[in-house]
């Protein structure tokens, strides 16, 4: 069973391989669009952002007001085709992201054991906290694989893993 140190950990160790994938990046790279379809870079961190904000929340913490439109990104959302209306700049959602990392760790740090055994609700119904958190991680963690194929449309080939 994963508690939250483990977590903590897992999400510094993703947090760091995030920073490698997108170092040297534009924003006009993560805009580069997959052939012959799908999510570009830019989708993928502003989805990341959203999951993590979700994470947040799913360990009992409060959502941010101050961050960025991330309707764009969320669960279902079209694809990032191009710059426009409510596409954030790359480097908005790398901060972003960032800022929520170091929150998410920061709450595993002020919390028990014991409320990772906590009922909540979530979009299938209730479940263990734990189990809903880690769900998210998961899911979480299938994105961040996706930014290495994304790296290399803008160029980028050097092995980073």
């Amino acid at each position: 069973m994963i508690n939250k140190n483990d977590l903590s950990n897992l999400l510094e160790e993703i947090y760091g391989l995030m920073l490698k994938q997108v170092d040297g990046l534009s924003h006009a790279d993560s805009l580069i669009q997959p052939q012959p379809g799908g999510n570009c870079l830019n989708w993928v961190m502003g989805h990341l952002v959203d999951n993590l904000a979700d994470i947040l929340e799913f360990l009992g913490g409060k959502r941010p007001t101050d961050l960025p439109d991330l309707s764009h990104y969320g669960f279902g959302s079209e694809p990032v085709l191009g710059d426009g209306p409510g596409v954030q700049k790359l480097e908005v959602l790398i901060d972003t992201y960032t800022q929520l990392n170091a929150q998410v760790v920061n709450r595993l740090a002020e919390m028990d054991a014991s409320d990772f055994d906590e009922e909540i609700d979530y979009f299938r119904g209730k479940g263990r906290r734990g189990y809903v958190v880690f769900f998210f991680f998961y899911h979480h963690s299938y994105h961040i694989g996706q930014l290495e194929q994304l790296r290399n449309l803008a160029g980028r080939t050097e092995k980073i893993v």
